[in-house]
């Protein structure tokens, strides 16, 4: 596994089939009603893709990937097979879904 610094999720050593450079997340808490401790997420590239602050519910579920300097925090969720990449700010309680990409 590799190391974070945060105790909300971990990066996992499961990569993305097409972008080995991916990694499944996994919850490390309870970070809402859906999301228990166990749990695994969607992909990110680096822990600085996900907020990890301890009162913030966001997260990315199924296959959804962030990546690049793409960011996902207050609230929001990535599902289903959703894209944040490029220079991308997810917040506020967002939420991206289905193919929905962005940039």
């Amino acid at each position: 596994m590799r190391t974070t610094s945060n105790q909300k999720y971990e990066i996992t050593e499961i990569s993305h089939e097409k972008y080995p450079f991916l990694h499944r997340i996994r919850a490390l808490r309870d970070v809402s009603a859906e999301v228990r401790a166990g749990d695994l997420g969607g992909f990110v590239e680096s822990e600085s893709n996900l907020s990890f602050e301890p009162d913030d519910t966001a997260w990315i579920f199924d296959d959804a990937i962030a990546c690049n300097d793409a960011y996902v925090d207050k609230g929001s969720y990535l599902r289903g097979n959703a894209i944040a990449c490029g220079h991308a700010y997810v917040s506020r309680g967002t939420l991206l879904a289905g193919h929905a990409r962005a940039e």
